[in-house]
């Protein structure tokens, strides 16, 4: 099993990514940019992707922006995770996606669509987090 935690705030996501480490007994990946999480999703298949929205593009630009993208693209320098949701739904097959995010405009959450599973809260607590995990992934939750 292999996840992709995207944040470029990383110290946010250390203590999440030990422990989805520790109950999965899986390595978790961190990268800060939506230029190193295409290249990582692009060089090997991640079963789950949770990210941040408002992450930095990175250095290099897009070409092609997707549809979630163009909705924004006035603003876009500050929303890359609608351009990595974008290049998430190109793969085949397509990692399950959780967006750990402090956005609370109702309006940009609806634009991330049905592809995201779970909607996390930025902070949140780390068993709302592996819930989220867990549920992404199929797999049984704990009561």
């Amino acid at each position: 099993m292999r996840i992709l935690f995207v944040d470029d705030e990383p110290e946010q996501a250390e203590h999440h990514c030990r422990l989805i480490a520790e109950i999965l007994d899986t390595k978790v990946d961190v990268v800060t940019s939506v230029d190193q999480a295409v290249s990582a999703v692009l060089d090997d298949p991640y079963d789950l992707v949770i990210t941040d929205i408002f992450i930095p593009m990175g250095r290099r630009a897009r070409d092609v922006l997707g549809p979630r993208a163009r909705r924004y693209e006035e603003t876009l320098q500050h929303l890359g995770g609608l351009v990595l949701l974008d290049e998430l739904d190109r793969l085949d097959p397509a990692p399950a996606i959780i967006a750990y995010t402090a956005c609370t405009d109702f309006e940009l959450l609806e634009v991330l669509g049905e592809r995201v599973s779970s909607k996390v809260p930025k902070p949140a607590p780390s068993e709302v987090m592996l819930r989220a995990v867990l549920e992404a992934l199929g797999l049984p939750v704990p009561r």
